[in-house]
This record gives structure tokens, C-alpha cells and sequence, in this order.
């Protein structure tokens, strides 16, 4: 595998010929919708197949699995672009890539119950849990109903274990404090929002629970890993599963004083997993995200976090979501807008801009001039996700995150299938 960044003067075939693949898979592996304007600063992925078939007439993917001692759902990574369609005769497949795959992983991606079927379809392959946002939970200990039931089978189908995801937060992105102590003190709310989770596990098919952590009062620190226990006891002796996720605040990352109120070594004792998240952007859009922070604040943070959940319990979880800012930037009071990969490289594109590169965080980054005001856009692409994946490896972590997967990002899935095993259910 290879990371190239487009360099003035590139061209999409001179980069295929100078390491031997075709540009019409270079396109496809990094979404380039044309080919004949690529953005300077780009990061592309390389990948170098190791095995193809060319499709005969009459064949399927499961027929050409069967010929090729592989399986569907290999093919299907291997080629995400042949997703929900026929296939063509004379079109090339990749077997197998030349990369060798180094260990096993369990991949965890978080979908509103809205996402498009068809981008669902293409990524559900390379998952292990599919995390369905979100379930509120309410003064009485009841749940928010979620429009889920479609995406569920189909998770299902491509043995993807659906996760529910629970939140104390109100309608806004706030999280509400005085939900959650009120759920951590009164047992008989505790019972009735157990008995909840339960009905919609069993009535809707799910596979488990993921539990975001909410502000925890210092008197309830304690309370909440007990809770959390309770919970995962009563759900594991009905063949549930139970992650709580903790979400450390960029205030964390930046001065590596950890808030105290939360139990890291208790949590990961009392849940199945702990997905350690960097972080959710939706939360608090009026601030800077993690993601400006150096790419060292964040690893020294992870080796904390570490130190007090087992590796085995560890899921690393990081976002894709880009940002959009104008400028002056003034925190608490202008909002930053989110922007999609693919949409960011596009408007580098449409508004003649070099992607730079920002060595401290690990960001690429561009600047732009629209009538009249100045703006910056701000995305993670290849060069910030590997070393996130080479950290998981290294420290033999159980499992990756990604927020989110409302848009497939091709080299993003590829890089991942290249690296890992991915584990199903």
C-alpha cells in the first residue's frame, strides 16, 4: 500500500504508471468523480492487486467466490463499487491485494436510521457492529423510539451485529445531567429502563447496547460503574452484549488532566467494551474539535486511557467528519459547520485550492475566498487514519469506531480491509 499526494502536474495516469496499476482503479479506490482534475495535496491510496478475475458471462458473485476458493463478503470488500449491481463481462475483480493482513480486528461504524440504503450496502461488509444512533433516554427511565427495524435486517443479513445506542442527551446535542443522576439513584427508574432496553432488544432484534457515558456528578462516580454492572449482568444472562462509551473532552486532550468523575479501570470491569471515542462532533458544534489538537496530545491521552482499560476491552474510536469554519473564528459564538471527505476534496476542486497538510495534528486543510468572506476547511484524510489503525495494532486493541458512516469513503474502507482480518458475528 501507498499513500501519494497529487503534486502539480500530476495526472491521474502518470501516477498509475509510476507504481503500475490502472487509473481507472485508482479512481475508483479513491472516489475521484473526474479524473481529469485532481486536487493538488490530495492524499491518494495505492493498492496493488495481487489477484484479479476478469467477469465471464454468466457469473456471480457467488459463483465466482466458489471458482476462486474465496467468499462473497471478501469480494464484495475486495470491490465495493460492485455493491447492489449486476455485474459486467470483462470487468476486473479483485481476489486478493498484495498487502498481508496482520490481525484480526472488530469494526464498530455509528448510522442514523436514515442513512441511504445504498451506502449502507457498500459498508455493512467491512463491519462487525453497526451502531444505530440514538435511543434518548427519558425522565421515567423509558427510551425515544428510533425507525430502525429495516436497517437492522439488514445489518443482519451481511452478519453485522446492530448495536442500540442509548444517550442522556435532549433533543439539542446537551447532555442532560439531571437524567442521569436520576437513573443512577432511583432503582425503580433503574428497573423500568432495564425492562426498556430489553423489550426493544428482543422485539427489534438487536445484538446489544452501547451506553454513552453522560456528565457523571462526582457523588454518583461510583454509582454508575455499579449501575452499568447491574445492567450488563441482566443483559449478558439474556445473551446481550453491553459497551459504554466514554468521550474524553478536547479540555482533556489538550492539558491530560482526565475528569475524575468517571471510572475508566471500574467501567471497563462492569461492561462487555469500552469504546474510548475521539470524540462525537456533534455534541459541541460551537467549539474546536479534538481533531485541531497535535496528533501527540491524542496518543498520550490514549496511553492513559490505557493504563485503566484493558486492551482486550478497548475499542479505538475516531471520526471521519470534516469542518468547515469562517474566519475570524470566535468559539461559543459561530457555529462550525460539518463537511463530508468527498465533498471537502470537491470543493478544494470547484474553488481552485491546494490541500496543505498540517504535521502537528495530522489534518489536511485549505483555505477559500466566497463572496467576499474567508474560510477553512479542515478534513482527516489517509495520513490521519493509519496511524490511528497502526496505533490499534500495535497496542493489540479489540476493536476500531468510526463517526460515522453516513458517507462511504472508499479508500478509507479499503485501507482497513488491507490491514485487518474483520471479524463478523
Amino acid at each position: 500500500m501507498y499513500i501519494h499526494i497529487v503534486q502539480p502536474g500530476d495526472t491521474i495516469t502518470t501516477i498509475a504508471d509510476s507504481y503500475g496499476v490502472s487509473p481507472e482503479r485508482i479512481a475508483a479506490e479513491n472516489d475521484i468523480s473526474n479524473p481529469y482534475k485532481l486536487a493538488i495535496g490530495e492524499a491518494l491510496v495505492i493498492l496493488q492487486p495481487d489477484k484479479t478475475y476478469n467477469v465471464q458471462k454468466g457469473d456471480t458473485l457467488e459463483s465466482i467466490a466458489k471458482s476462486q476458493g474465496t467468499d462473497v463478503m471478501e469480494l464484495l470488500r475486495n470491490n465495493p463499487n460492485t455493491s447492489n449491481r449486476e455485474l459486467y463481462t470483462g470487468e476486473e475483480l479483485v481476489i486478493s491485494y498484495a498487502d498481508k493482513r496482520t490481525a484480526a480486528v472488530r469494526t464498530n461504524g455509528f448510522a442514523y436510521s436514515f442513512i441511504d440504503r445504498r451506502t449502507l450496502e457498500k459498508t455493512l461488509p467491512y463491519l462487525t457492529y453497526l451502531t444505530i444512533y440514538s435511543y434518548r433516554i427519558t425522565e421515567n427511565g423509558g427510551l425515544t423510539e428510533v425507525d430502525d427495524s429495516e436497517i437492522i435486517q439488514m445489518a443482519r443479513a451481511y452478519r453485522v451485529a446492530p448495536i442500540m445506542f442509548i444517550t442522556a442527551s435532549n433533543e439539542g446535542s446537551s447532555v442532560n445531567t439531571d437524567i442521569a443522576h436520576t437513573l443512577i439513584s432511583n432503582t425503580e427508574i433503574q428497573t423500568a429502563f432495564t425492562n426498556n432496553i430489553l423489550d426493544n432488544l428482543h422485539r427489534k432484534g438487536y445484538y446489544g447496547i452501547n451506553i454513552d457515558t453522560p456528565f457523571v456528578q462526582p457523588q454518583d462516580r461510583q454509582a454508575y460503574v455499579k449501575f452499568i454492572a447491574k445492567i450488563t449482568e441482566r443483559l449478558n444472562s439474556e445473551g446481550f452484549f453491553v459497551t459504554v462509551t466514554i468521550a474524553p473532552s478536547t479540555f482533556e486532550v489538550s492539558t491530560g488532566i482526565i475528569y475524575e468523575g468517571i471510572d475508566y479501570t471500574g467501567l471497563s470491569q462492569a461492561a462487555n467494551n469500552v469504546l474510548y471515542q475521539l470524540t462525537y462532533v456533534w455534541r459541541y458544534p460551537h467549539s474546536l474539535p479534538i481533531s485541531i489538537l497535535p496528533f501527540d496530545a491524542i496518543i498520550q491521552t490514549l496511553d492513559k486511557a490505557l493504563m485503566l482499560i484493558s486492551p482486550e476491552k478497548f475499542v479505538l474510536g475516531f471520526s471521519n467528519v470534516g469542518y468547515l469554519w469562517e474566519f475570524p473564528f470566535f468559539s461559543a459564538i459561530i457555529n462550525v459547520n460539518f463537511i463530508n471527505y468527498n465533498s471537502a476534496i470537491e470543493l478544494a476542486n470547484d474553488t481552485g485550492s491546494s490541500i496543505l497538510f498540517n504535521e502537528p495534528s495530522r489534518s489536511s486543510y485549505f483555505k477559500f475566498i466566497d463572496s467576499g468572506l474567508e474560510y477553512m476547511a479542515w478534513l482527516k484524510d489517509i495520513r490521519a487514519l493509519y496511524p490511528m489503525l497502526e496505533y490499534a495494532q500495535s497496542n493489540e486493541l479489540q476493536g476500531i469506531s468510526l463517526w460515522n458512516i453516513m458517507y462511504f469513503i472508499t479508500n478509507t474502507w479499503l485501507v482497513v480491509n488491507a490491514l485487518y482480518v474483520i471479524e463478523k458475528i
